[in-house]
């Protein structure tokens, strides 16, 4: 029988039925039931995607690329790192470099106190991380002097700052000494006075803790030693930077990338989404159960009419072939429209911003992947192929025993 013929028998099992029976609900069900899985499952991973782009921004944007902290000790000399530095700004993709301090201290407002982690860094770093953009900066202005601050949202919060975009709010810190034990009528903090000039928002860990201060003014309370040094690298070079880096400075710092620094966060987000997509598979898959009861009750409805058509010249490979191509009929519309319908959904929202942030302005994140789409394609054709295959194999061996 010609390929031309099974195609037309096949259509015909499937849309040309003279009145709606059991079968064809039940195979309309079944397309119902890829369409919607399908489509459920292009909406959700991009909305994953985009979630994941969103964390990755909040945790990347502060954190540099690279970080690189001495292995021995929380300090190094800041005149030994800069012989270090001298050697890693030629480094093809580094971009920008910055020593910093990074510390836990005390912050009094008048009668409010907070701990706080204390972010000392060069000026380089304010561009690496644009500080001053209104994105991050939310409130107040950029510092001007040495003796200025500016302070994560949260932390300002706690300690009642008001506006500071006309004037600066003053906080004291308390900076633990580095060269002084606990002792009765000696104070173990630098009490020091300081101007907050601003609010920034990155992360809600950095919101509620950050202050960041101009390395310069916090050198002088560290006896001149640094934490270490943040590197600002092209994304596509990170993992390459620090391997170059591990050769060279590996036996005298600990270097790492920022996603290795958030892998929890990260590995958590990606869990979530392979656990959601094994979820709607699972629900394909049960959907495939009604193809089969469609392919079953077709054979059923139709063998009567088997024996006419073997008559005529069909054989038994013909007639394989035929709920063979119907069932590729009925997961193809599923899968094809519903992965079409859930990748307009998908446009129409990153255009129109349909859904929005609960208590937010912002739109939901979304990031469409076309490549994603293309293999759940091929994942979704294979297990409706398969259930295809099954059906009609049982169907097979069940009329030659007929």
């Amino acid at each position: 029988m010609k390929p031309v013929t099974v195609f037309f028998l096949a259509k015909r099992f499937l849309i040309s039925r003279q009145k709606k029976t059991a079968v064809s609900v039940i195979s309309w069900i079944a397309v119902l039931g890829m369409l919607v899985s399908s489509a459920a499952m292009v909406i959700l991973l991009s909305a994953f995607n985009g979630i994941e782009g969103m964390i990755e921004g909040m945790y990347t944007a502060f954190d540099q690329e690279v970080t690189m902290t001495p292995k021995n000790g929380s300090k190094i000399s800041a005149d030994s790192l800069r012989k270090v530095l001298s050697l890693t700004k030629n480094i093809e993709g580094v971009n920008a470099q910055s020593m910093f301090i990074q510390e836990r201290i005390i912050i009094r407002k008048e009668k409010k106190w907070a701990n706080a982690e204390l972010w000392a860094v060069e000026p380089s770093f304010f561009e690496m991380a644009n500080v001053n953009t209104p994105e991050h900066l939310i409130n107040g202005n950029p510092l001007t002097g040495t003796g200025q601050a500016l302070m994560g949202v949260g932390l300002a919060n706690k300690l009642g700052l008001h506006s500071m975009d006309l004037s600066p709010e003053t906080a004291v810190l308390y900076i633990p000494r580095q060269d002084r034990k606990i002792r009765i009528g000696k104070s173990p903090f630098f009490q020091q006075r300081i101007s907050v000039s601003g609010a920034i928002e990155y992360n809600k860990e950095l919101n509620d803790q950050v202050l960041l201060v101009p390395l310069s003014y916090a050198t002088g309370f560290f006896s001149n030693e640094v934490s270490g040094v943040l590197m600002s690298t092209a994304e596509s070079k990170r993992n390459s930077i620090k391997k170059n880096l591990v050769e060279k400075f590996g036996g005298q710092f600990s270097i790492k990338t920022n996603l290795e620094k958030n892998a929890l966060i990260f590995k958590t987000s990606k869990s979530e989404k392979l656990i959601v997509v094994i979820i709607l598979i699972f629900v394909f898959i049960l959907s495939l159960f009604n193809l089969s009861a469609s392919l079953t009750m077709t054979y059923l409805e139709k063998k009567a009419e088997f024996t006419t058509m073997f008559s005529l010249g069909m054989s038994s490979l013909d007639l394989s072939r035929i709920f063979l191509v119907l069932g590729a009929m009925i997961v193809s519309l599923g899968v094809f429209i519903g992965l079409s319908a859930g990748s307009l959904l998908v446009f129409l929202h990153e255009q129109l911003h349909l859904i929005k942030i609960p208590g937010t302005t912002n739109a939901f994140p979304s990031n469409y992947d076309g490549l994603q789409i293309i293999s759940l394609l091929f994942l979704l054709i294979i297990l409706g192929f398969t259930a295809t295959a099954v059906t009609t194999s049982f169907l097979m061996k069940t009329n030659r025993k007929a």
